[in-house]
């Protein structure tokens, strides 16, 4: 008896609907020649706030008048409560295919129920929404389908129920089957494409990054992966592939890839215009909008779908004025990169002004005004990977310029510092050889001293023998020099020490001929190349020279007088030359002294008077 009363209730509501249609007019005729539709004059809706409503409240307010026209086309309510009706009566006039689909183009309803009002008033009933798994679909597809069974000359009424968290948008379309599988397949195939890109652009860019470690790539690969995910959600791929036995998890995923593609956006943004550098104010709030993206990214994984998913849409227009702004400000004051940023970004923003367009009925539906988004942000990835190139090798000529400027300064300061040291090492040097003369001549006399001596004899007797030439040496002592010592003192004895020396420096000029203070009052003078007669007459040149010397400033005038020795180098001995030539000399000078002082005596001669 009761379900008697139902189908009688039923068939009154179906038939006060079809009365309320045939006052109206609104029906969506399926004619031949016509293989899809939008059926906007013939769709009606009703918002229920009851979110459990029944096919019978929806007849019911139909009945009574409350479904009312479309306010726009395609049906787009926001983030709205309650549930949403649509009834469309569909009749087909002519067409000889029966089998019609009904397409929703907008993956991210969540409850989907489409009641099919038969003309014997029975109600078949189909579920769809991405709350359900997609095994549940009647249409193996990523766009939510469901099948209508159309006869030539049948009218038949739908009910669609809309529940969702997420935003309202209900674009409706009606075609053939044939119609719709050749439509779906040119949709994938641009979709492919523009997936092809992404993972091109992704690899392409994870390489770069791996052979170049700049920050701007990483954070450029994560935005492009994040987006590309998030677009796979919204286009039901995801679901459809990724996770489709898993209904909840997809909401979860998409914030979680929107939140994702908008913090590297923000970090990218943030190295790639250098904001730390050339806009520190900037780069202070970018800072902080970072902060909080990153709290709404956490925030996701505990608010409702419906809070965070508004979270997320309204900081995309906050982050993508932010950006826009920072762009504009960095390029103004001549940062040339942030010009193919720009770039870059405007088509992203003409995509979406285009798909806006779209979703309002302003534009008529094509494949760039469909996927105006999606050709968009493919256009913005390779701008923008074109962008990291110039970049870089913008970075790159500034860093081979400043190389050269430090070079440049470094090889003018190592020229400097070469300079410098080399007036230094000549000034060494100088001072060496100074050092080395003093430590080779006597601070007295200023002659040379006794190491230079038995340096420089050894060294002469030597090549005179290898030439086979004459080599003879003098030694000079000073007669009384204790005397003058013990009577004047030894101030006394200094002078004469001087006067001596000077005088034997002034007569001993020959380029290889040298004096050298011996020891006490002696000193020694070497000939090269002078024979024994011709060393004698020089050393009676010297003596009669020292002869002349007078020694002011001790009461009379010291007058001093030299013994001397001479000697010649004994061309027979074969070992210990300068030995053998010091003592023959040395003895030839005491015979001078045996012989009463002030003369000459040559070795192995009777002594000159």
């Amino acid at each position: 008896m009761s379900r008697t009363i139902r189908t009688l209730w039923m068939l009154l509501f179906w038939i006060a609907g079809n009365a309320a249609m045939a006052e109206d007019g609104s029906v969506a005729l399926l004619r031949n020649g016509t293989d899809s539709m939008s059926p906007r004059e013939a769709t009606r809706y009703w918002v229920d706030a009851d979110a459990d409503s029944s096919i019978s409240a929806a007849q019911g307010a139909f009945a009574d008048g409350a479904f009312k026209p479309l306010p726009r086309w395609p049906a787009t309510f926001g983030f709205a409560d309650g549930v949403h009706w649509f009834q469309i009566d569909i009749e087909n006039a002519d067409h000889p295919d029966p089998d019609w689909l009904l397409v929703i183009e907008y993956a991210l309803l969540d409850h989907l129920d489409l009641y099919t009002v038969l003309p014997n008033g029975r109600i078949e009933h189909f579920e769809s929404g991405d709350r359900r798994p997609f095994s549940a679909r009647a249409v193996d597809h990523r766009h939510f389908t469901f099948a209508l069974d159309q006869p030539v000359g049948e009218r038949r009424q739908y009910f669609l129920r809309v529940k969702t968290e997420s935003s309202v948008q209900v674009p409706l379309t009606i075609g053939t089957r044939v119609h719709f599988l050749n439509h779906a397949q040119r949709g994938d195939m641009g979709l492919g494409l523009y997936y092809g890109v992404i993972i091109a652009m992704f690899l392409y860019s994870l390489l770069l990054y791996f052979s170049i470690r700049d920050k701007s790539f990483l954070w450029y690969i994560t935005y492009v992966g994040a987006f590309g995910l998030g677009q796979s959600c919204l286009n039901g791929l995801s679901y459809q592939i990724l996770m489709p036995e898993w209904p909840r998890l997809d909401d979860q995923f998409l914030l979680f890839t929107i939140g994702l593609a908008l913090l590297a956006m923000l970090m990218f943004t943030r190295e790639f215009l250098e904001l730390a550098k050339r806009a520190p104010r900037l780069d202070a709030i970018m800072r902080v909008a970072i902060w909080i993206e990153l709290a709404i990214l956490v925030a996701s994984f505990v608010l409702s779908y419906r809070h965070s998913i508004s979270l997320e849409t309204a900081s995309v227009f906050a982050i993508a004025a932010l950006c826009l702004v920072s762009a504009c400000v960095v390029w103004r004051r001549g940062y040339r990169p942030a010009f193919h940023y720009l770039l870059a970004w405007s088509f992203m923003l003409l995509g979406i002004v285009i798909y806006a367009s779209l979703s309002f009925g302003l534009v008529k539906k094509t494949f760039i005004t469909e996927y105006g988004i999606q050709i968009g942000s493919c256009i913005e990835m390779i701008l923008l990977s074109f962008a990291l190139a110039y970049r870089f090798q913008l970075i790159r000529e500034e860093n081979e310029a400043l190389q050269r400027d430090v070079a440049e300064k470094l090889e003018v300061r190592v020229n400097e510092r070469t300079a410098e040291l080399n007036h230094a090492l000549g000034d060494l040097r100088v001072a060496n050889r100074r050092l080395q003369e003093y430590s080779l001549r006597d601070g007295l006399t200023n002659v040379h001293n006794r190491r230079f001596l038995d340096e420089a004899l050894p060294r002469a007797a030597a090549i005179a023998q290898q030439r086979q030439e004459s080599l003879s040496l003098l030694i000079i002592d000073i007669d009384h020099f204790k005397r003058i010592n013990d009577t004047h003192g030894h101030l006394a004895g200094d002078d004469c020490l001087r006067d001596v020396a000077d005088v034997l420096r002034q007569q001993v000029r020959e380029a290889d001929d040298f004096v050298a203070r011996y020891g006490g009052e002696e000193f020694v003078v070497i000939l090269p190349g002078a024979s024994l007669d011709t060393a004698r007459q020089r050393a009676e040149a010297l003596r009669k020279a020292v002869a002349q010397i007078r020694v002011p400033g001790y009461g009379d005038p010291l007058a001093l007088t030299i013994s001397v020795g001479v000697a010649a180098l004994n061309p027979e001995a074969t070992t210990n030359l300068t030995d053998d030539l010091l003592r023959r000399a040395d003895q030839a000078l005491y015979a001078a002294k045996e012989h009463g002082r002030n003369r000459v005596m040559v070795d192995g001669l009777a002594p000159l008077e």
